[in-house]
């Protein structure tokens, strides 16, 4: 009854979002502009530090392409205009390329996709290249063998060669690695390798703090991390910071990479609504914050302004802080 008043009312503050518990909350649009889409829960790897986009149960899921429609139209009347597809491993969706049909349909002009590599073969590759997907984000975290394969538990890290040279050599977008570094049995070397391969083929590297997430078994220190990024800080040219604290641009001549600091373990939670994105979990429910599960809202999929009410206060839980 509320819901229809206000919808017929004169007074566009009130009409303009919803009113849940006797609390208003006021439309507007997520600032950084990017939804992260957990596509499936699929993957054909096993790591060690995984954390699944924080869902935390192991069921397997995949998200209908016939649901995610309405969804990412109504995404676009809140100032998306970047999606980032991931999982699980995103390659593994079976409706991707009318996935990518339908996001180039409703323009929405940016679109990242995050792999282990190993699905990188020629034929998706083509894929990626005609719908004009903008950028790939590879995990990569060493280039020695017995390493690779222990973290991951894929065993054929040869193909996994194979592929990240066919892809820096045909995919048309931008590449960017991200590199975990881990404090056990990993020393500067693995993760100075990885730097000189993007610095030579100049791809975009970004260096992760690991992320300690309640209910998943991410429990290395920061030691190894911190010691190591000092150290690239004094060599690199020229030092950027954001201003959210949260993220470090080290410049060396015509390269740079990026330090990505964890905004929830360092509780920079002020510059979360301004910075960080919202995530479409696998069962359809939005996710304001990594490390809640109390702020989670089931999308509502009855009608076009239900789901307008999950992203209001979705967007409107962003930056509450954690518990």
């Amino acid at each position: 009854m509320l819901d229809t008043l206000l919808d017929r009312t004169d007074n566009t503050m009130l009409s303009n979002g919803i009113v849940v518990d006797n609390k208003f909350f006021p439309k507007k649009n997520l600032q950084s502009g990017t939804l992260r889409i957990v596509l499936t829960t699929e993957c054909n790897y096993k790591c060690k530090y995984c954390f699944a986009e924080g869902e935390q149960d192991k069921e397997s899921r995949i998200i209908p392409l016939e649901k995610l429609k309405p969804v990412l139209k109504t995404a676009k009347e809140f100032g998306i205009n970047k999606i980032k597809l991931t999982g699980g491993e995103p390659l593994l969706y079976p409706e991707m390329e009318e996935l990518l049909e339908y996001i180039r349909e409703i323009q929405i002009p940016y679109v990242d996709l995050t792999t282990n590599i190993s699905l990188l073969n020629e034929k998706n590759i083509e894929l990626l290249n005609r719908y004009h997907v903008n950028a790939l984000t590879l995990s990569l975290n060493t280039l020695n063998k017995e390493k690779y394969e222990e973290l991951s538990g894929f065993h054929n890290f040869d193909l996994v060669k194979r592929n990240l040279q066919r892809t820096i050599e045909t995919f048309e977008g931008k590449i960017r690695i991200n590199c975990i570094i881990f404090d056990e049995n990993y020393k500067e070397k693995d993760y100075q390798e990885i730097i000189q391969l993007c610095q030579e083929q100049k791809l975009g590297m970004r260096l992760i703090e690991p992320s300690k997430v309640d209910g998943f078994p991410i429990t290395y220190t920061k030691e190894k991390f911190e010691k190591f990024t000092k150290q690239l800080k004094k060599k690199a040219d020229r030092v950027i910071s954001s201003d959210c604290n949260s993220v470090e641009y080290l410049f060396f001549e015509d390269w740079y990479l990026t330090i990505m600091h964890s905004l929830c373990d360092n509780k920079i939670c002020e510059t979360c609504p301004k910075y960080m994105y919202i995530r479409i979990t696998s069962d359809l429910k939005l996710k304001p914050c990594l490390s809640r599960r109390d702020t989670e809202i089931p999308i509502d999929l009855e009608c076009e302004q239900t789901i307008e009410k999950s992203f209001i206060q979705a967007i409107n839980y962003m930056g509450v802080g954690l518990k």
